[in-house]
């Protein structure tokens, strides 16, 4: 009797079989006591044999699987693995053997269960073929667990706002999530290849890995709230708080992580912080400054008109041949300029009125250099306009805004000695709430000693006569006229940057007029 004979009877008559399998009688007790399923399937897919494991996984008696169609039992969503069968018979045409692996879903009992399918073809035997099933369904549930809880973690480092960045001992990168890439201008790829060094200045990695052995910055293993820089990959410094630690299996050291929060926009917060308070301290300084100045303006004005009335009435009495003319000239010249700088002073302490209305910057700086670069001094001066065509308007009068226009673009001329580059901008700021020009000059800049003085009155870097020092500050008083606010930045190698700031007409932005 041959084998596949003996275990088809074997479902009719066990004891018979046992005793006709004669030196098989072990090999059927070891088939029949294994955990895992065993299937004798036929060339036409029929079961030949099936074992209890087989039988248990498929939630059928041993009695009734033989002769039933194996594709019926697995079901038609299980169809791949019978095209693969049927290839495997087509490609080898009468050679046999080999394996064929392919996993299984099964439901029985409303249960769905994953079975790890492996098909034998016997090297010898064309009759049949094996089909031996593992129950995987526990290991699937825990892979599929794993991959979410992965998944979850991935998303969670992704999602931080603060770079996140992981490398073994040797120093090679095991993780740069996205805000690290975005922070420090790397991508996935660079990072194959990135050694932890290259983030930082030289010595400093070695450094933070020795201060997380030590116990003295959060404790052994961690290194709490260190300020310091780290390199964009194009070279520049980013300043940056960082937080990190070694990461142990059990005493041994794996690998080490830092957190990495972005610097700059606290940095840039601060200064502009202490840019208002100083702001505050010189409009405070020059309120005062404007009540003074308001008073001396009102005392020398009149005693000035006097002077300038009886000098050219003494000068009509002696004629234009007198000796005496040409003093009386300088003396009616000089009260002029007395006059002129009273003038400047008024400006300066808002004792003149002037009507206020919807203003276009983009207009007021093109009329500013319309008039000026047709003088002399701006005639080897590159002028380059970069405005923005949408600028909302302001509040104010263009007179006024002309002459803080002028002021700051003839300073700047003269401070490049007629030749250089002059750069002019408009734009929005804060969601479109703020209208922001600046005027940039390639001049030699402004000692830091002399910023904070330039819009103090009568100060002046110029020689004797030519500036009487109140340029800049009626410009300030301006500005702040129309609830504006003015600064400057100077260096020697980008020359001197004013930034003019104002608020928009608000109404104009949702279609109604303003009142």
């Amino acid at each position: 009797m041959s084998t596949i004979a003996a275990l088809s009877t074997a479902n009719r008559d066990k004891d018979l079989l046992i005793k006709d399998l004669g030196p098989y009688h072990y090999l059927h007790t070891i088939l029949e006591e294994t955990p895992n399923g065993v299937v004798v399937v036929g060339p036409d897919h029929a079961v030949i044999h099936a074992n209890p494991a087989a039988c248990g996984f498929l939630g059928l008696p041993c009695g009734k699987l033989v002769g039933v169609s194996f594709r019926e039992i697995l079901g038609e969503h299980n169809g791949d693995l019978f095209l693969l069968i049927r290839d495997h018979f087509e490609q080898r045409g009468g050679e046999i053997g080999g394996k064929i692996r392919h996993d299984v879903e099964f439901t029985k009992n409303g249960v769905r269960s994953i079975l790890s399918g492996v098909v034998v073809f016997p090297p010898a035997n064309t009759d049949y073929y094996l089909v031996y099933l593992i129950d995987i369904t526990q290991q699937k549930n825990l892979e599929g667990e794993l991959r979410r809880r992965n998944a979850f973690f991935h998303n969670l480092i992704d999602s931080s706002v603060d770079g996140i960045i992981a490398s073994d001992m040797k120093g090679n990168i095991m993780l740069f999530n996205q805000e690290a890439q975005a922070l420090l201008g790397y991508n996935e790829v660079d990072t194959e290849t990135l050694h932890v060094t290259q983030l930082y200045n030289e010595g400093v990695a070695y450094e933070l890995i020795k201060r997380m052995r030590s116990s003295h910055f959060g404790g052994k293993g961690k290194l709490l709230r260190h300020e310091l820089i780290v390199k964009h990959k194009d070279g520049h410094d980013i300043p940056v708080s960082f937080s990190g630690g070694i990461i142990y299996d059990r005493d041994q050291e794996i690998a080490t992580c830092g957190l990495f929060t972005d610097l700059r926009a606290m940095q840039q917060i601060e200064e502009d912080l202490e840019q208002s308070h100083q702001m505050l301290m010189q409009s405070e300084k020059m309120a005062g400054l404007g009540r003074l100045a308001a008073g001396v303006a009102h005392e020398i004005n009149n005693p000035m008109s006097g002077i300038m009335l009886y000098a050219n009435l003494v000068q009509e009495d002696l004629g234009a041949e007198h000796p005496l003319t040409s003093d009386l000239q300088t003396i009616i010249h000089e009260a002029e300029r007395c006059k002129v700088i009273v003038a400047d002073l008024l400006e300066f302490s808002h004792q003149t009125t002037y009507e206020m209305e919807l203003v276009d910057l983009n207009d007021v700086i093109q009329k500013t250099l319309t008039i000026l670069q047709h003088q002399p001094l701006f005639q080897n001066v590159e002028i380059s306009r970069e405005l923005n065509p949408e600028l909302p308007p302001i509040y104010g009068n263009a007179i006024r805004l002309n002459q803080v226009i002028m002021n700051i673009v003839v300073n700047g001329v003269q401070a490049m000695e007629g030749h250089g580059r002059l750069r002019i901008t408009s734009r929005t700021r804060a969601n479109q709430d703020i209208n922001e020009i600046t005027i940039q000059d390639s001049g030699p800049g402004i000692d830091n000693k002399l910023l904070e003085k330039i819009f103090d009155p009568f100060f002046t870097t110029k020689a004797t006569g030519e500036g009487t020092g109140l340029g800049l500050s009626v410009s300030y008083a301006i500005v702040k006229e129309h609830k504006g606010s003015i600064r400057v930045t100077s260096t020697p190698e980008s020359g001197t940057t004013f930034t003019l700031r104002f608020p928009v007409v608000m109404e104009t932005l949702t279609g109604e007029n303003h009142g």
